[in-house]
C-alpha cells in the first residue's frame, strides 16, 4: 500500500507563527512538524510506502500514485483540508480525513471524504488498515475511550524534513491542563 499524509498548509494565523518565521528563523519555514502524522506512520505495516507531506514547508504533490490520501487539520486549517480531500477524491484516490477538527466535527465530512478518523488513532487506525487491506473500510471510525501513551509508536522522523522546522516536538502527556477558549481540545 501507498499511502501519503498531508498536513494542509495554515492560513496567516496565531498557528501559522509566519512574521517570526520570516524575519526572526531564518531558513525555516514552520515552526513545528506534524507530530500527529509521523506517529500515525509508525502505526502502519512496515510493508507500507508511507509518505508526509506538510504544505507548511512544501507543495503538495499535483498527482500520486498513493492508495490512500489522508488529510489531517485543525479547526482553523478546515476550509484547506476539505479543499485536498475533494481535489484527491476526484483524482479517483481513497481520501480519509483525520485531526482534531475531524473528531469534533465529524458530519462535515463525510460528503468530502470517504473514511473519518475521529478521535485519537492508536487503536483505530490500525483497524482502519486491516479493513483497508481486506477492501472493507468503513466511512467512520471512532475511537471513544482513553488511549494509554505507552501504546503510542515512536513517530517516523524519518519521514519528516526536520531542517524546515524550529523545534522537533515530542509527545509526553495527553491533554492539556489549561482551558483556553480558542481551542479544541479542552472539549476532546
Amino acid at each position: 500500500m501507498h499511502l501519503l499524509l498531508i498536513n494542509p498548509r495554515l492560513p496567516e494565523s496565531y498557528w501559522s507563527f509566519k512574521w517570526a518565521v520570516d524575519h526572526v528563523l531564518p531558513g525555516k519555514r514552520a515552526v513545528n512538524p506534524p507530530l500527529g502524522l509521523a506517529t500515525l506512520a509508525a502505526l502502519c505495516s512496515r510493508d507500507w510506502d508511507v509518505e508526509i507531506v506538510d504544505e507548511n514547508v512544501e507543495t503538495i504533490p499535483l498527482t500520486t500514485t498513493a492508495d490512500i490520501v489522508g488529510v489531517c487539520g485543525m479547526g482553523v486549517q478546515h476550509p484547506r483540508q476539505r479543499e485536498l480531500l475533494a481535489y484527491y477524491r476526484e483524482q479517483g484516490h481513497y481520501v480519509v480525513a483525520g485531526g482534531s477538527y475531524a473528531s469534533l466535527c465529524r458530519e462535515d465530512y463525510t460528503a468530502v471524504a470517504d473514511t473519518v478518523v475521529a478521535g485519537e488513532a492508536e487503536y483505530i487506525w490500525k483497524a482502519f488498515c486491516d479493513d483497508f487491506e481486506r477492501g472493507e473500510p468503513k466511512p467512520m471510525y471512532h475511537e471513544t475511550g482513553t488511549v494509554d501513551l505507552g501504546d503510542s509508536p515512536l513517530p517516523r522522523f524519518d519521514l519528516l524534513k526536520l531542517d524546515l522546522y524550529t523545534n522537533v516536538t515530542l509527545q509526553f502527556s495527553r491533554g492539556c491542563p489549561f482551558r483556553c477558549e480558542f481551542c479544541d481540545i479542552i472539549v476532546m
